[in-house]
């Protein structure tokens, strides 16, 4: 499997692949100002930094749309326009990802109380094998 190109996107990195993809499933949709709010909260953008972001965009000072990723800077990503490294919760794109597959078709999910439980699919076998995940 070939390296994917990276992007930056809105402080976030993602490959390209994706970007697109999230692009096309939320064309046309505006998030409300407590949706942006909640969505900033998972993951894990503050107020603060949510603010400059937008002031920054406005002023056109802003990182363009799709950059590509700089290489090399470790996990530590830095957010031209936050002008501070980018905290990452992990729990939360976890779980992003996790909706983003059984939408896919990738995996079901199994509810019982609060106890949530996934199982791959087929397709998702060999799908989540494209990301590096071969083992359950």
């Amino acid at each position: 499997m070939g390296k994917k190109k990276v992007i930056r996107h809105m402080g976030m990195t993602m490959t390209a692949e994706e970007h697109r993809r999230w692009h096309q499933e939320h064309a046309g949709k505006r998030l409300t100002a407590g949706e942006h709010r909640k969505l900033m909260g998972h993951l894990g953008v503050s107020p603060e930094q949510d603010r400059r972001w937008h002031k920054a965009q406005e002023a056109g000072e802003g990182e363009s749309p799709a950059e590509p990723a700089p290489e090399g800077e470790g996990p530590q990503v830095r957010n031209i326009a936050l002008g501070s490294p980018v905290s990452v919760n992990p729990f939360a794109i976890g779980g992003g990802f996790l909706e983003y597959c059984v939408k896919q078709g990738w995996l079901t999910r199994q509810r019982r109380g609060r106890a949530t439980k996934y199982y791959v699919t087929e397709a998702g076998r060999e799908a989540l094998a494209g990301y590096g995940i071969t083992k359950y």
